[in-house]
């Protein structure tokens, strides 16, 4: 959109021969069109407006969607208003109820260091930001980008798109994984494909030298002989830049170490867990540390359902050390007696919901 000293105006609308102006920088921009691409404004060679960047055309088409997406909804949107104080023009600016909301539709590269300053920057004046993501990033999505751009909508872990073949919102929310597994197993067969992945994979001592970049002091283990409280049998969020297995490994590896009978009130028991391997978790911009919490919560859990720790009061105790199997006929009939009565799944199908934004 640029201005024409009266009023925005869609590129689309615009007349040959008219003047318009950056609605940011107020310097004069060029009508484009073309048979190949969106019709659009361009700064003039030389311009240097602030918050200026060149744009696809899947990035103009989608902000012009999203624009009479929401205003078919009743709302009042506003394009690319821009907010001197933060130096920042977010594609679009509504209103919902009393809260201005920050519509970004994201289609090129951006760091999460670049993603987390554009958050902080709408946090100090009171905005939502809500960030949907373009075609380039609807492929090979890696769990690092996964978690840069998750945001809780709904209560749920979420990833967002915008899809300007069809005009409409997706919720992406099967990023769910349990380690090593495909498919949809029985708590059994989660354990089991474990286990073989972890047999071709690297000794105790490797791990804690890649988690922790220190020389393990324990004797070499093979990770496979794990204790069955390591497996995780609830599919989880991409937070660990590792499986989740080998963040609870390194977990255990620590807790050999510490004396029976060792306390944490439930606020250090959480941030002793987020300690141990700190270097592999992911790097979130956009949601809270819920979302990292709930697989600490998860192990918690299974800790306390193995007896390894125990909760008296409001502190967690260490009652005693979890188990490792001296070779893998031994892990398989602990594991038989385990798991006689499987736990769920939880959450691991497939679900791309097409539903109205949800500002």
């Amino acid at each position: 959109m640029a201005t024409n000293k009266r009023e925005l105006v869609f590129a689309q609308s615009a007349q040959p021969g008219e003047r318009y102006y950056c609605p940011a920088c107020r310097q004069p921009v060029r009508l484009r069109r073309g048979k190949s691409r969106v019709t659009h404004f361009a700064h003039l060679p030389g311009a240097d407006c602030a918050v200026s960047e060149g744009e696809t055309g899947e990035h103009l088409r989608g902000k012009q969607q999203l624009f009479r997406y929401l205003r078919a909804q009743g709302l009042q949107p506003c394009l690319e208003v821009y907010l001197p104080a933060i130096n920042q023009r977010p594609d679009i600016l509504v209103k919902r109820g009393r809260r201005l909301v920050a519509v970004e539709f994201q289609c090129s590269p951006l760091t999460v260091d670049r993603l987390r300053a554009r958050n902080r920057g709408y946090a100090q004046l009171g905005i939502k930001p809500v960030w949907l993501l373009g075609r380039p990033y609807r492929h090979h999505l890696s769990r690092a980008k996964v978690a840069q751009f998750t945001q809780v909508i709904a209560g749920r872990p979420t990833v967002p798109y915008w899809n300007t073949a069809r005009g409409r919102v997706e919720y992406h929310r099967a990023f769910r994984r349990y380690s090593f597994v495909s498919g949809r197993p029985s708590a059994t067969g989660v354990v089991r494909q474990q286990v073989a992945a972890l047999a071709r994979t690297a000794s105790t001592s490797e791990l804690v030298v890649r988690l922790t970049g220190q020389a393990a002091a324990t004797v070499q283990q093979p990770l496979a002989h794990c204790p069955l409280v390591c497996h995780d049998l609830v599919p989880s969020w991409p937070v660990t830049r590792v499986a989740v297995i080998y963040w609870r490994i390194a977990v255990v590896l620590v807790l050999d170490k510490q004396p029976l009978f060792t306390s944490w009130s439930r606020q250090r028991w959480q941030h002793w867990l987020w300690q141990c391997g700190q270097s592999y978790w992911l790097a979130f911009a956009c949601a809270p540390r819920t979302v990292l919490t709930a697989v600490i919560d998860n192990f918690t859990a299974d800790l306390l359902a193995a007896r390894v720790i125990w909760k008296c009061g409001d502190q967690y105790v260490l009652f005693c050390h979890p188990r490792w199997f001296p070779n893998l006929a031994a892990k398989d009939a602990s594991l038989a007696a385990a798991l006689t009565h499987a736990p769920e799944n939880g959450e691991g199908s497939a679900e791309n919901l097409h539903l109205p934004l949800i500002i």
